[in-house]
């Protein structure tokens, strides 16, 4: 009994492991860049998150970018203060394809010109 569990577990999460990163919800033919201000950055696992503020025409929306995990996002340099509530910056990603406003990001920059993010167009991390 304990090993059939024990296989029953092990084969679950291969299978999600394995969902999840298919990156099946983005569409990585198209790009989106985006100029706003930083509302929330979520430390969260699997993935982190950045919502950005951004005037479009007369209204404002807030896109949601998914980033790597935060270990990875720490690997990559940045810091739980890389990115503060009100901060200028530049996003670029792949548009969800069937959700507007969401992306996973391939790029940020924030108001100094510094690229704290550099993600790849074939990989969700």
């Amino acid at each position: 009994m304990r090993a059939l569990l024990s296989i029953a577990v092990l084969a679950a999460a291969a299978f999600s492991a394995h969902a999840h990163h298919s990156g099946a919800a983005f569409d990585r033919t198209q790009s989106v860049s985006v100029t706003g201000t930083v509302a929330a950055v979520e430390w969260t696992s699997p993935h982190a998150r950045l919502f950005v503020k951004v005037k479009e025409g007369d209204a404002e929306v807030t896109w949601d970018f998914e980033l790597p995990s935060p270990v990875t996002l720490t690997r990559r340099g940045w810091s739980r203060t890389a990115l503060n509530v009100g901060d200028p910056v530049v996003v670029t990603g792949a548009p969800a394809r069937e959700f507007p406003h969401i992306a996973i990001a391939t790029g940020v920059t924030d108001s100094q010109g510094r690229r704290l993010f550099s993600g790849s167009a074939s990989s969700t991390d």
